[in-house]
């Protein structure tokens, strides 16, 4: 970024201004240190500044922390954020609980919203459920022979 003929390397100053002031502190502090300390909004933000900047630790970090925090409350919030930031591992176990708690989804706010803002999802949602009742009666079917 300071070896072209950009703005930065003409005033030697990286602007990073789609992040928080802490946030970007606790990022630099990891990135001399590999320590974070976290709370569900740092591990958010600083989720966020390890994919952009590929951090792949801090990532993994921060994806293992919000993942110890999943409940149904913020599963689907979760499930979003995690596809927006390409959270494999937090993709799966928002996705997982959104599956077990299928019969209280369509009662859910954030789900009414997810239909109208991306609909891709809830294709995905639905898609992973049916295979998983496809995968249940297979089972019971073999158990049964």
């Amino acid at each position: 970024m300071l070896e072209n003929e950009m703005e930065e390397s003409r005033s030697g100053t990286i602007k990073i201004s789609d992040v928080s002031f802490d946030a970007l502190r606790a990022f630099v502090n990891y990135l001399y240190t590999a320590e974070a300390c976290l709370d569900e909004q740092m591990a958010y933000d600083l989720l966020v500044l390890a994919e952009k900047y590929e951090v792949k630790h801090l990532k993994a970090h921060c994806e293992k922390f919000l993942i110890s925090k999943l409940n149904w409350d913020n599963s689907i919030m979760n499930y979003v954020f995690a596809h927006q930031h390409n959270g494999v591992h937090m993709i799966d176990a928002a996705l997982s609980m959104i599956i077990d708690n299928m019969d209280k989804l369509t009662k859910r706010d954030e789900y009414m919203e997810l239909v109208e803002k991306d609909p891709r999802l809830v294709v995905e949602i639905y898609e992973a459920y049916m295979s998983k009742q496809v995968n249940t009666a297979a089972c019971k079917d073999r158990s049964v022979k």
